[in-house]
């Protein structure tokens, strides 16, 4: 990898230095004044500040602080950037990226900088098992097993970044990403890139690793931001909904639902409570306190008007819900903010903090599980349970509604239609429509479009540049349609 991210590697020493807790300019922090990442890891207390450290890392803009969240909505059809704008992410909105763009360099190296974090914990951490005090293996345990799964989740985001889907090829023998499993802070690694079915396979293992961790620990922990053994399930749920494992991602989003553990938000409390933290529904989101505040780099901040207010979300989005559907409230028709801006406009208010800056990121979510439930069964052929699961969402957005009876090919366009709706502007749209092979149509400030076929290679982020110049592994393994 570069060389970047073995500095990032060397950052967590500081973090495992017996500090508390992470502030935002941990980055910049030299490698000299670290010491030995083996030895700082070493009792309970250094392996609690070493997985902060990590969930720390996911708050950064680069990350779930606002790219991840952003991109996948913004480069389909559901976004766009307003011909008012502060010039971030135009090249993503208008498919004109190349292999120096700073943001997909930046969110590389940050999701590889997470992995490198997270392979230190799964690499040291294990030793304190054996120490004497049983409660330090229980939570040294628990502590191991969201390593791994934070590694599954960032390879796993790397993959639908990076990398073309698991049914672009047959066998899925297409390239994947490098996969870095383990983390030498001495030298620089250079891994090549793995194949889809490698990658999957990996991320796989790692999220049965941590749901199998999490059963030995016999951990009570519960909390919206940190994985636990339900979060896992629910993210192995997804990951095999991407892999056209239909019984697999049944059985787990069946076995996170009938946990009873989350609660869907009644329909009035939706727009109202869908951003506080922990609340009922919420299986995963990098949660964000006042004292993290990312200011103007945070999500928020290119969707509210009292900020950038770039992102405008497109009336081919607007137009699809009904008008007594509650999530309309997640949309205001307004006026883009400045002279000359968007009028109408239809402003994004799912994250609208630009003050206290104390929105948690949802990552996953419980209406989601019943999303990939129903797709799940539909597939499978089980129509009946397919259309319940989804006149959950349907009549939780608008009780009046006529519920679902479509069958085969017509209800899972349902499904994919409601997907659209419940999860816009939290990163799914333009991964559903490159798994589903939906091609669509591209909107832009100024009514302009673009039509993107799929399969197709721009869909995808290149790998940087300066990935490709300092690793000769990679060096001729760039996407196709970006050498």
């Amino acid at each position: 990898m570069l060389k970047r991210y073995t500095y990032c590697v060397l950052v967590l020493v500081l973090l495992t230095g017996m500090v508390a807790g992470c502030n935002k300019d941990f980055l910049e922090l030299k490698p000299e004044q670290a010491t030995e990442t083996k030895n700082a890891i070493k009792d309970l207390p250094g392996l609690r500040a070493a997985i902060s450290g990590v969930y720390s890392l996911m708050q950064n803009e680069n990350y779930y602080g606002r790219t991840v969240p952003l991109l996948p909505d913004l480069r389909a059809d559901n976004g766009f950037i307003s011909v008012i704008n502060n010039n971030r992410y135009r090249n993503q909105d208008q498919y004109i990226v190349t292999a120096n763009d700073v943001y997909t360099t930046d969110t590389w190296n940050l999701l590889y900088s997470v992995v490198a974090n997270a392979n230190m914990v799964i690499q040291y951490g294990p030793h304190i098992f054996l120490l004497p005090a049983a409660t330090d293996s229980v939570e040294a345990k628990q502590i191991v097993a969201e390593a791994y799964a934070i590694r599954a989740l960032v390879f796993f985001d790397l993959s639908r970044l990076y990398a073309q889907p698991y049914n672009r090829t047959a066998d899925a023998s297409h390239m994947g990403i490098p996969l870095v499993t383990t983390t030498n802070i001495d030298s620089v690694q250079s891994p090549s890139r793995s194949t889809a079915k490698q990658t999957y396979d990996q991320i796989i293992s790692d999220l049965r690793t941590a749901i199998s961790r999490f059963e030995e620990s016999k951990s009570t922990a519960f909390s919206s931001g940190r994985i636990n053994i339900y979060s896992a399930a629910a993210l192995l749920s997804r990951v095999l909904l991407y892999k056209e494992d239909w019984a697999g991602a049944e059985k787990y989003a069946d076995t996170v639902i009938n946990e009873n553990k989350y609660k869907l938000l009644e329909s009035e409390a939706l727009t109202a409570d869908f951003s506080k933290t922990g609340n009922s529904e919420t299986i995963f989101e990098v949660i964000n306190t006042p004292v993290d505040n990312r200011g103007a780099d945070a999500l928020s901040y290119m969707f509210s008007q009292d900020g950038y207010g770039d992102v405008l979300a497109t009336d081919d989005l607007f137009n699809i819900y009904a008008a007594k559907d509650v999530r309309l409230g997640f949309l205001k028709r307004d006026k883009r903010a400045g002279n000359g801006g968007e009028n109408p406009a239809n402003i994004i208010t799912k994250y609208k903090d630009v003050t206290m800056f104390s929105e948690g990121i949802k990552v996953i979510r419980l209406a989601e599980l019943y999303l990939i439930r129903a797709e799940a069964r539909a597939h499978l052929e089980k129509d009946p349970q397919a259309q319940a699961d989804l006149n959950r969402i349907v009549s939780r957005a608008d009780p009046g509604a006529i519920p679902v009876v479509a069958t085969g090919p017509a209800l899972l366009r349902a499904i994919a239609m409601e997907r659209r709706k419940e999860l816009a502007f939290e990163g799914h749209r333009l991964f559903d429509l490159v798994r589903t092979t939906a091609s669509f149509t591209k909107y832009l400030a100024s009514n302009k479009t673009i039509a993107v076929a799929l399969p197709g290679t721009k869909i995808i982020l290149p790998i940087p540049q300066r990935e490709l110049d300092a690793n000769p592994n990679i060096r001729h393994q760039q996407n196709e349609g970006y050498n």
